[in-house]
Formats: structure tokens, sequence, C-alpha cells
């Protein structure tokens, strides 16, 4: 039911209108999505290389400290291995590069095996155990580390190490120690943006700076990316999550190819931000005016199309369900479109018209059954004018013989004269209710047929069954002359009453059975008074091949049946003859 409820939802014009348009929008809408889209991507690229240019701003600072800590170690590489043997000159030339600088908290130069006695301190230190040395052992390549207590200095310094090497033998590496408090990292640049932090880190994704808390920066950086997954991948600028599930923005650059690299965090929930770049509610922009498009365009269809249609199909059900059409044309008429206003117009002139049609129909059909019933009437009439002219021959008939065929001919045509009776009598002349009519006809038949004395136990079991005449009247001279036969050759058995059982039903496949029987014994009627011509089961054959039935006779040894069964015909509409 509810299948059915919605096919007939989706088999509606308003539905399908609205598919159509949908269809007819659609290439308008992708165009409008995929510009928006293609806006939207120049805004975030647009604000990718702003936050981006942004870090590399912020990150100018260090990287020239840096920078200059790489070019100092550079040039000091070539000299101090050949003075290292010399603490005071090592310390002259490197303690007045310090004051100059102002910058670097340590130069100096561990040899190969790790100790430290050429410096801007006059102390030896041994770093053979320091990470830091193990690993300027095994890359030829400048590097820049982090140590959180400097050995030297104690302080927390970011080192810049350059090893020193003679063809593939290691001689020791520069180190230039540089800071943090001597480190600037401008946060607030000019420009309106500013991050939440602004953090370095090296090649092996080691943190160096941070403009907030150090220790803890490694907690706000991103959940599923590790700052190593980050170098060497140019500029890039990517949405994440922090541990503490803020929304956050991050964009990384390099400073020093290949060696240092600044990492931005910004709030992406900032208002900034959201203002600078197109959100996903600025890409449904489109498809909101598709959408209004679609409604817009059906309000006007509805307004100017389809409550016409709607209003015209209830004037049409109205019509057929009740023959009544709309006598006034309403306000709604007067702003409809000139075509469905004409489409309205003839529609009420075809009712009117077929209501014109079917009063006139109705006023032949009435006058024809009134006719039919009258010729019915007349034809009863005369058969029984004609019974009674027979009724004077037989009275004053002297041959037996004669008073028999007469009688005959007389309970034939009073059966005649019963069928013209119901049919005159009848409402509606194309149907007959043949159980009434063989009713009428069986007791007509019995009145006259049963003699006095004879005690015949009579059992009817007559259903109504509907049938056109042209099945009805053989039907009941079948009957008559079935009955006829019974009531000639019906006997008294030995121990009983004599009998006579008449049944009409109808079978419930389309066909129905009338069946007449009567008991067999001693005779009550003398056969030599009664007619032995053969007509009777003449009658019945014709009658039958009239009615299309198919007639059975069962003689048995203690009563005699006789069937008819036949097809009922289907109350298919002639046509009209008018």
């Amino acid at each position: 039911m509810n299948f059915d409820r919605l096919r007939r939802r989706f088999d509606t014009l308003a539905f399908k209108v609205v598919v159509f348009l949908s269809l007819a929008l659609l290439p308008i809408g992708l165009i409008a999505v995929n510009q928006s889209r293609a806006v939207n991507q120049q805004a975030q690229q647009r604000l990718e290389l702003a936050l981006i240019a942004w870090t590399d701003l912020a990150a100018a600072e260090e990287r020239k400290t840096i920078q200059r800590a790489f070019a100092a170690a550079e040039a000091f590489s070539t000299v101090l291995p050949m003075i290292k043997d010399d603490p005071q000159a090592c310390y002259d030339l490197l303690n007045s590069y310090r004051i100059k600088s102002k910058q670097f908290s340590l130069i100096g130069f561990p040899d190969e095996t790790g100790q430290m006695n050429c410096s801007t301190s006059l102390k030896s230190f041994d770093f053979s155990d320091n990470p830091i040395f193990l690993k300027a052992k095994s890359s030829p390549q400048p590097f820049v580390d982090i140590r959180t207590a400097g050995k030297v200095s104690e302080t927390s310094v970011i080192v810049v190490v350059h090893p020193v090497f003679e063809g593939e033998v290691f001689k020791g590496y520069v180190v230039v120690s540089i800071p943090h408090d001597g480190l600037e990292i401008n946060s607030e640049a000019e420009t309106e943006l500013s991050p939440v932090e602004v953090i370095t880190y090296n090649n092996d994704g080691d943190v160096l700076t941070s403009t907030l808390d150090l220790t803890s920066a490694p907690d706000r950086l991103p959940i599923d990316r590790s700052l190593k997954t980050l170098v060497g991948s140019g500029p890039v600028a990517f949405r994440e999550f922090q541990n503490n599930k803020d929304n956050r923005i991050y964009t990384t650059t390099p400073i020093i190819k290949d060696t240092v690299y600044a990492l931005s965090i910004w709030d992406g929930d900032a208002p900034d931000l959201k203002a600078a770049s197109l959100n996903r509610s600025a890409s449904l922009f489109p498809l909101l005016m598709w959408v209004a498009s679609l409604v817009v365009a059906y309000m006007a269809l509805h307004s100017l199309v389809l409550r016409h249609i709607r209003r015209l199909r209830s004037q049409m059900d109205q019509f057929a369900k009740e023959r009544t059409v709309p006598l006034e044309t309403s306000q709604d008429s007067q702003s409809m479109a000139f075509e469905l206003r004409a489409m309205e117009n003839d529609f009420v002139s075809m009712a009117q018209s077929l209501l014109q049609d079917e009063a006139a129909m109705e006023e032949i059909v009435r006058e024809k059954n009134i006719l039919l019933k009258e010729v019915h009437h007349r034809v009863k009439n005369n058969l029984q004018l004609i019974s009674s002219i027979m009724n004077m021959h037989m009275r004053k008939a002297r041959s037996s013989e004669t008073k028999a065929v007469l009688g005959r001919l007389q309970d034939r045509i009073l059966g005649l004269a019963t069928v013209h009776r119901n049919l005159y009598q009848t409402d509606n002349l194309n149907n007959l209710n043949a159980g009434e009519m063989l009713s009428d006809v069986v007791a007509q038949m019995l009145s006259v047929g049963v003699a006095p004395g004879t005690d015949i136990k009579i059992s009817k079991e007559i259903e109504d069954v509907t049938l056109y005449p042209d099945q009805a009247v053989p039907l009941s001279l079948l009957t008559s002359e079935a009955v006829t036969n019974a009531l000639k050759y019906v006997g008294k058995p030995a121990q009983s009453r004599p009998w006579i059982d008449i049944k009409f039903a109808d079978n419930g496949d389309g066909t129905a059975t009338l069946s007449v029987a009567n008991s067999k014994g001693r005779a009550l009627v003398d056969i030599d008074d009664v007619e032995q011509t053969g007509l009777g089961a003449k009658l019945v054959r014709s009658f039958s091949i009239q009615l299309g039935a198919e007639v059975s006779i069962e003689d048995a040894e203690a009563d005699y049946k006789i069937s008819a069964t036949f097809t009922i015909a289907d109350f298919s509409h002639e046509p009209l003859d008018y």
C-alpha cells in the first residue's frame, strides 16, 4: 500500500516538473559549484602563501644569526686546526670575534679525540662522549643541534657544528653556540595576522626554538605528523589538531636549506583566518541558489499551471462521480492562462453536452422500456385469450384424445403467458430474475397439471439467478416441458407417496443447472389417456439447443430425472439502437 502511494506521488505532474527543472538547472549549479570551489582553492592558496611568507619573515632574524654562525664556523674551520695546540692564540682570535659579534656564547674547536683546548674559554673540555662529537665524526655536512644545558656555557643554546676533514680523515669540528637569549623570533611581524607560536627545528626533527615554552613545545605539534616528516618538503601549509584537540593551521618553510626550518602555528578558528579564506559554507552558496531557483520556478509554475490543472481535475472527478459541473467560473479562472481557460471552458461545454445527451438517452430508454412492457403485456393478454378459446373447445370436445392435445397446448400457451407477464412486470428488461420466473411457471403448471386425489409431494429448490431474456425464455419453456413430462409419468412407490423434485441453482463456475425428477411406480394417470406423440421430447431438445444446454437423462428403477446445464451469458452492454 505504501509502495503504491509512493509510486502515485512520483507519478504526479508536480514531481516530474521538479525533476525536469532540477535537470535543467543542474549544469548551471555544477558550474557555480565548480567556480566556487576554484575560488575557494585560490583563496586557500593565497592564505597559505601569506602564512608561509609571514613564517619566513618571523624567522628572518634567527636565520641571519644562524647563517652568521655557519659563516664563522666555516671561516674558522680553515684556521683553528693550525693553531689548536696554542690555546692562548686560539682564545685571542676567537674571543675577539665573539666580542665583536655579541651573538655567540662559545666558539671552539674539539679535535679528533674530542678534546677542546682551543675555544673562547681558557679551560679544556672533553667532548669524546658527547652526542654532537659522535655525530660530527660521521657527518661531513654542517648541522645544527640543541643543548638545553651547554657543557661550557651551562645554558640553553643552539649549537652550530662544522666538521673538519682532510680527505676522509676526521680532524675535529668547529662549534658555535648561540644562546636562546640571543635569538630573536619576531612573532608579531608587520601584519595583522599573528600566530599562536613559532617553532624552529633541525633536519632531525628536534625543536630548536619556540616563542612559548620550549620544553612543552612537542605537546603543541600536529598529532598525525612528526617534524621529521616535514624535513625537505619545502614550504607547506596544512590543517591539523594538536594533542589538546585545538584546531590549528601549520605552516612550515626552510630558513637554512636542508638544515633549519621554521614552523608557525595558527588558530584555525581565528576570525581573521576565517575572513581571509572561504569556508565550506561559502561553497554551499551555489547549492542554496540552485535550490532557491527550483523553489521559485516551482512556485511560478504552481501559480500559473499546476493549481489550475488540479482544480480542473477536481471538476472532472466531481463530474465523473456526481455528474455535476460548476455553474459559474471562480476568480481563479480569471487568473488562468488563455490556453487553460479555454480548456476549462471546453470541458464545461463538453460536460453540459454529455449531461443533455444522457438525459435524452435515458428518456429514449424509458420510452423503449414502456413500449416493450406494453408489447409483452398485450402478448400475455392475447395468449390468455387464446387459452380461454382453447378451454371452450376442450369443453365441447367429445374425444379424450382431443381434450388431451388441447390441454397440452393450453399448458404451453399459459407457460408463455407467464414468461411475458414476468417480462412486463420487471423493472429492467435487459435481465430477468430466472428463479422468480421459474417459480411462477412451475406454480402455473402444477395448478392445472396435478390431478385431484393424486397426493403428489412437490419439492422445489429454485435459486435467484439473473439471466438475459434470450436465455430466460427458452429456460422457462424447457422447464414447462420437463414439469409436464414429470406430471405425465410420475408413479406411486410401494411404501411412500409419489413425488416430484424441481431444482434450479447457480453452480458458481459461470454455469447453472435445472433438474426435474419424479418417482416411478404404479401409474397415477392412465397412459392410454395421455398424449404419446413424442412432441414433448422434441420440444425439450429444441429448447435446450436454444439455451445452449447439455441435457442428461437418468432413468433409474425408482426415479426418472432430466437435467440441463448451461453457461450463463456475460452481461456485456450491447450498442444502443437509437
